[in-house]
């Protein structure tokens, strides 16, 4: 699944289980199922549908109860059939485990459980649901984390790994696809049965169908069938996926030394979808504002991020697919190498897309430092655990698998790899065999690298003193200042890059303990501790060479590492080791680099503080401030493309634009915008694909009702799904106080799905008297919110309303959700965050507020 991050070998003790079996939302072990056959009535015009399951088992010791899961499903002609039939009684609990009682004891041995049983579809995105595109119902399917079991009754646990035949039964009129290739299709009476072949041993999360009036194309060049799927009047827009597939599947085939183990794979363009992708064996569905893409007219981000995606995806086909977790307290690890490898994959067939300068780390680092953070692998028992932290699993376990790759060689990584999945294909495994199997390939301890950075959370600060060629290095937890924190160690490969004049050399020292002291091969002028940025830890120089590598960073660092250096120095305010002042001066000094993406990185941490440290006294300084370092882009860059210009500087400028026209509100900018986007709502494709975001938004931001209208009205006819992602963020930014809560209003309607409210609401906290009025608006409507609302995206509402460097609203926020927590135990976890972020912020301002406005004076 793609989203918008273990123990130790031989050093630590496994703790794989965390208690997992123990607790009331997890499965009795009592029996366990061997295959199960599941058929569907399905009509996308109704809103409820019907089915039975035919499920295989064997009860492992005496009971009267079987145990399976369900969510609002009925179920009825329960039978368990064996040794001494039963007829069940079912009892549907909250937590999602439903009970099958019987009158008498059912002893051990082999038995076959039927029922019949009815649902609705959903409408939240989740389970089996429904959605309307175009005027036409389609129905599909996400059941990643637990939502099989709100499609059919099932061993809904990613450790139950069984083969499932489908057979679904819909109107005529209806395509039908599922994971496997159809076996025989029936018409009688307007209905048509579509029996599906019996899949390989499969997760319930990973089952998969899709129903509707759909239109595909064929997928050539790939050793397996395959199709693009999309709803009515999209199938021209989907040439770009179907030429990418084959390239990226066969670089991973490559990669694993193993071919794509199922019998098609079947790619669908989903119009309402709560993630970016899931990877369903053989019908992987996608977001269709990720799939599909305008080739002709999109830009590089568009195609970058569809190879990504697609890469992310089928990756997990042999990663998460062919070998499975065993329980969900190792999703990271599926997620973490999903990432990484699609990040090599990316990088490998597309270097022009330059997606190695995408650090993940700088995304998470922040987070992870907080002391309210949880270890990416930890106890998992509901849903709301799961997904706690799913985005740190992600990003921080694809850093630390860079890190773990760049101490042991690539080779050794790559051997270890396809020795673990030819072990373990169709089993379940848990984190520790891929370290046994890494560890084996590289003759390293790959599990005391891995433990101490997934079993605890944050990271180390590595303190790097250098006498001669003397390098101490002293690493300690990495906290925010002020902030009391538990010690921590970690065994963390810290890769150095030094140089002296013309000579430029590279060293890895395993730290394993608290200091450590090594020899260079010469005592260098400078030294840069995160060579090629690899390592997941922040690091502090003296003051001295600190300067010393600032001032050989744009000759001696590759645009990586200077990437990495800004973050890194930007973190280190936050720990109170620089000033306010100081990191402006640093990341003003970046503004003029000679790549782009730096520019946009050191605008981006400007405008970052800028949201920190800004108030009535200041705003004209910090206006003048980033104008004056913007200004020399401006002058190199243009506010306009040009022939045959780098990718990069087309990358950069809406960055610029984005600048003139909310922070120098520049006229002739605002009309350029205006005339633009009225172009490209009225069908001009050749308006800048870089740039048409930007002009949206400051468009409507510096429009009226008229142009918000036609912004709407195109918004719902438009069959292009990036053009209505465009306009739907657009939406956001709706100028008066009238508008605004129009747009409110207008987002709870039916004409915005329940994944895409969090587009409109992206936009509403620009501006302080904006964000004021949709905090007001949450309170007052928040029932609806979160009725509409993916049901795992709940736990997200108290940040629309605490968010940001002001107690009085945290403290608001508390009042409101505290009495909340009952039936939303999860707001417990959001608010902590919030507390700690918000005080970190205010503690921040006041430490640092005097520092900054000195050296604002001088703009």
């Amino acid at each position: 699944m793609y989203r918008v991050v273990t123990a130790s070998l031989v050093t630590l003790s496994c703790v794989t289980s965390f208690n997992t079996y123990s607790n009331e939302y997890v499965l009795s072990k009592v029996a366990e199922p061997i295959t199960q056959s599941v058929k569907l009535n399905l009509d996308p015009q109704k809103d409820n549908f019907s089915g039975s399951t035919s499920i295989e088992l064997i009860v492992k010791e005496p009971t009267q109860q079987l145990q399976l899961n369900g969510l609002a499903y009925t179920a009825s002609n329960i039978l368990l059939a064996g040794a001494k039939d039963c007829q069940m009684a079912a009892t549907m609990q909250d937590t999602g485990v439903v009970l099958f009682d019987c009158k008498h004891v059912i002893e051990p041995g082999k038995y076959h459980l039927s029922m019949d049983f009815t649902a609705p579809y959903n409408r939240q995105s989740v389970g089996l649901y429904k959605t309307i595109d175009g005027g036409h119902p389609y129905l599909f399917t996400q059941f990643e984390m637990s939502d099989a079991r709100r499609a059919f009754p099932s061993f809904d646990e990613p450790g139950y790994k069984i083969p499932y035949q489908v057979t679904i039964t819909a109107p005529s009129t209806e395509k039908v696809y599922s994971n496997t290739p159809e076996l025989s299709v029936k018409e009688e009476n307007g209905l048509t049965t579509h029996v599906f072949k019996q899949t390989k041993p499969l997760s319930s999360y990973l089952v998969a169908f899709a129903i509707g009036q759909f239109e595909e194309i064929e997928v050539k060049g790939m050793k397996v069938p395959g199709r693009v799927i999309t709803t009515k009047g999209k199938i021209e827009l989907a040439q770009y996926a179907a030429k990418k597939m084959p390239e990226v599947l066969s670089a991973l085939e490559d990669y694993f030394g193993v071919d794509y183990p199922y019998e098609k794979l079947d790619t669908v363009a989903v119009p309402e979808f709560p993630f970016g992708a899931m990877e369903n064996a053989g019908l992987v569905t996608y977001r269709e504002d990720i799939l599909l893409i305008d080739e002709k007219n999109a830009s590089q981000n568009s195609k970058e991020r569809a190879v990504s995606i697609i890469a992310h995806e089928l990756a997990h086909q042999w990663y998460g697919n062919l070998v499975t977790m065993q329980w969900w307290n190792d999703l990271w690890l599926n997620e973490a190498f999903a990432s990484w490898m699609a990040a090599k994959i990316t990088h490998q067939i597309h270097p022009e897309f330059e997606s190695d300068l995408s650090l993940s780390k700088n995304y998470v680092m922040a987070m992870d430092a907080r002391v309210s953070t949880k270890p990416i692998r930890k106890p998992i028992k509901t849903e709301a655990d799961i997904m706690d932290g799913l985005g740190l699993a992600y990003s921080k376990g694809e850093a630390v698998l860079d890190m773990v790759e760049n101490y042991i060689g690539e080779q050794e990584f790559k051997a270890g790899i396809r020795q673990y999945i030819k072990d373990h294909a169709f089993e379940n495994t848990q984190a520790d065999d891929l370290w046994n199997a890494l560890s084996k390939s590289s003759g390293k301890d790959v599990g005391a690298v891995l433990g101490t950075f997934i079993e605890q959370s944050s990271y180390p600060l590595i303190k790097v003193d250098l006498k001669d060629n003397k390098l101490t290095l002293t690493q300690s937890r990495f906290v925010t200042a002020g902030t009391e924190a538990k010690d921590q160690t970690w065994t963390v490969p810290v890769s150095i890059k030094f140089g002296k004049g013309d000579k430029v050399e590279h060293k890895t020292v395993l730290l394993t303990k608290e200091s450590q002291t090594v020899a260079l091969a010469f005592a260098p002028d400078w030294i840069y501790p995160d060579s090629d940025a690899m390592g997941y830890y922040r690091w502090l120089l003296e003051e001295a060479q600190m300067q010393s590598l600032l001032a050989n960073a744009k000759t001696q660092l590759t645009p990586r590492e200077r990437k990495a250096l800004i973050s890194s120095a930007d973190a280190l305010l936050d720990a109170g080791f620089v000033s306010g002042g100081e990191l402006l001066n640093i990341l003003g000094e970046f503004i003029d680099d000679q790549h782009p993406e730096i520019v946009s990185t050191a605008l981006g941490y400007l405008q970052s503080q800028k949201r920190t440290f800004i108030d009535e006294s200041n705003k004209a300084q910090w206006a003048n401030f980033i104008s004056q370092r913007a200004s020399s882009a401006i002058e190199k860059y243009g506010v306009e493309a040009k022939a045959n210009e780098k990718t990069a500087i087309s990358k950069l400028r809406p960055t610029l634009i984005n600048l003139l026209a909310f922070e120098a509100k520049d006229k002739d900018i605002i009309a350029t915008a205006t005339k633009q986007a009225k172009a490209y709502i009225a069908g001009n494709n050749k308006v800048d694909p870089y740039l048409i975001g930007t002009y949206l938004t400051v468009a409507v931001f510096y429009g009226d009702e008229q142009l918000l209208n036609l912004v709407k009205s195109e918004f719902e006819k438009t069959k292009d799904p990036q053009k209505r992602t465009r306009l739907m963020s657009a939406l956001g930014y709706a100028p008066t106080e009238k508008l605004q809560d129009d747009m409110l209003a207008y987002s709870l309607t039916d004409k915005i799905n329940a994944p895409d409210l969090r587009y409109v609401l992206s936009g509403q906290s620009y501006t302080e008297a904006r964000r004021l009025r949709f905090r007001n608006w949450v309170y007052a409507n928040y029932s609806t919110i979160k009725q509409k609302l993916p049901p795992f995206a709940v736990a997200n509402i108290p940040y629309y309303t605490g968010s940001g460097c002001e107690l009085s609203s945290l403290e608001t926020t508390d009042k409101f959700f505290a009495p909340k927590l009952k039936a939303n135990p999860e707001f417990k976890r959001t608010l902590a965050k919030l507390d700690e972020s918000v005080r970190n912020c205010v503690s921040l301002k006041q430490r640092e507020q005097a520092s900054v406005a000195t050296y604002l004076k001088q703009f």
